[in-house]
């Protein structure tokens, strides 16, 4: 558990004694499961389940008699818990893809980890992330007039997406705006950072391997918002 202090002031040695620990992705990685549900109940809570998922449905320009139908089995305690199982299993697999692309460009190093040790930095280098967004995703939401009123996918804004219309501006480029995120930025330069501890490439050989993906994954997301 002390790891999960260490992360936010002193990184660096946390990252590099990785590399010497088993299992330490363990505690981080189930801290940030539990993290991502409660800011899952959070928003349910304050925005309601209905409320989300016709957002989500709406985005995706879904036909009035199909989002009727999807609503209809939607709305189901199941359904409900279900979701929380789903934001777990997003988070693990997230953690789980990332480790393994960053596994693979470590190779390049000459001093590639173990995988076991780069997911644990990976999970620890994420902790902060879903920490501050369970914080203000809580402030955000116990302060707002009409909770349901606002976009789930803008909850925080902390991107330029956030001040703009999105039915004004094209798909791709509204996607574009909402991956410019201070916060995403933050963890990513988190990740650079404990990158660079492990491979020995420093901070900026981690940087580019960081950003290489995130490219990758932003332009990913552009593609697949043209098709809706």
């Amino acid at each position: 558990m002390s790891a999960l202090l260490h992360v936010f002031y002193k990184p660096g040695e946390l990252f590099s004694s990785l590399p010497d620990r088993t299992r330490a992705w363990i505690i981080p990685l189930l801290v940030n499961c539990l993290l991502g549900m409660l800011i899952w109940a959070v928003e349910v809570h304050f925005m309601g389940f209905i409320t989300i998922v016709r957002q989500q449905l709406t985005a995706i320009h879904m036909k009035p008699e199909n989002m009727a139908i999807a609503l209809d089995r939607a709305n189901t305690p199941a359904r409900l818990y279900g979701s929380y199982i789903q934001t777990a299993l997003m988070i693990v697999l997230g953690a789980l893809l990332i480790s393994g692309l960053l596994k693979a460009l470590s190779l390049m190093t000459g001093h590639s980890p173990r995988f076991g040790a780069m997911l644990s930095m990976v999970s620890l280098a994420q902790f902060p992330y879903y920490l501050i967004v369970l914080v203000m995703t809580t402030l955000i939401l116990t302060i707002a007039p009409d909770p349901g009123s606002l976009s789930i996918r803008n909850l925080i804004a902390t991107n330029p997406a956030a001040y703009m219309d999105k039915d004004a501006m094209a798909p791709g480029l509204y996607s574009l705006l909402e991956s410019v995120d201070l916060l995403s930025f933050a963890e990513l330069a988190l990740l650079s950072y404990g990158f660079g501890k492990l491979t020995r490439a420093g901070f900026f050989g981690g940087l580019a391997a960081v950003l290489g993906i995130w490219i990758v994954y932003v332009s990913c997301k552009m593609a697949i918002s043209l098709l809706f």
